[in-house]
């Protein structure tokens, strides 16, 4: 297990929050679960809920079944696959883009280490909000919620379908549906204050004109690093040692990464 680190958000249960995580070590048994999460699950707050469940050794004093990853907050979903990104050794990303003012083309680094991630506000995650309604409890969106509000085609509908599911009235059922513009606004500040939340965007200089462009970030990324190159290094390791599949998975990724710059150094010698 690696290191015990916080969560922005955390978790809350048995009115307390609880914010710690850790990663399992890293080992090709680990590569290849999270490679293999695209075929478990299509949608993409399945395939982060899948990816987390496999990776975390410990939430919340715990080891988490996928409902938990699933309630985890959208924030807090967010900065572990960002640190999950760093976990797997792939923590600077290059990703290309197109000057806003040049139209020039051009590369950028991302480190995924040490982008900024604003803490949770007090309450979290449960605020107490009076709307045209009557008073009600709003709660931070989940991973469960992005995943109930992919049946909508329409933006509209699905942002009321999310807002349904955070919102607990107190007075009047489904009153969620006939928001004011005013309670939306209060609820939107009210997140906006509340939440957990990693930055999603960075600011690059073009180097053909020097103009500043905002940049989107995407938290997911380590979702597509897991590539071939896991087989190639079992074949390797099973053709010099004729070790089997499993054992050669079972060996943290450091060890196997000496096993194969050894073979590296033999052939050298040997040419």
């Amino acid at each position: 297990m690696s290191e015990i680190k916080q969560l922005p958000g955390g978790v809350w249960r048995e009115e307390r929050l609880y914010r710690d995580f850790a990663f399992r070590e890293v080992s090709g048994h680990l590569e290849l679960a999270l490679a293999e999460t695209s075929g478990v699950c299509h949608d993409l707050p399945g395939r982060v809920s899948h990816a987390l469940h496999t990776a975390l050794s410990q939430l919340a004093e715990k080891k988490p079944s996928l409902s938990q990853v699933d309630d985890l907050s959208v924030g807090d979903r967010q900065f572990l696959m960002s640190r999950l990104a760093c976990h797997l050794g792939g923590g600077e990303v290059w990703f290309s883009a197109e000057c806003g003012h040049c139209q020039s083309h051009f590369d950028f680094p991302v480190d995924y280490c040490t982008i900024p991630v604003k803490q949770a506000g007090a309450g979290y995650p449960y605020a107490d909000l009076e709307l045209s309604g009557g008073r009600t409890r709003l709660r931070v969106p989940s991973g469960a919620d992005q995943r109930a509000v992919l049946e909508y085609d329409d933006d509209r509908e699905a942002q009321h379908a999310l807002v349904s599911r955070c919102l607990e009235f107190y007075h009047q059922s489904g009153q969620a549906w006939t928001l004011s513009e005013q309670d939306v606004a209060k609820i939107d500040q009210t997140l906006e204050t509340m939440a957990p939340e990693l930055a999603t965007q960075a600011s690059a200089n073009c180097p053909e004109c020097e103009g500043v462009n905002l940049l989107a970030i995407d938290p997911y990324v380590c979702l597509g690093q897991v590539s071939d190159n896991l087989f190639v290094e079992i074949h390797q390791l099973a053709a010099q040692y004729h070790w089997s599949e499993t054992e050669i998975l079972g060996l943290p990724r450091w060890r196997r990464k000496k096993y194969l710059a050894l073979i590296d150094r033999a052939r050298g010698m040997s040419q």
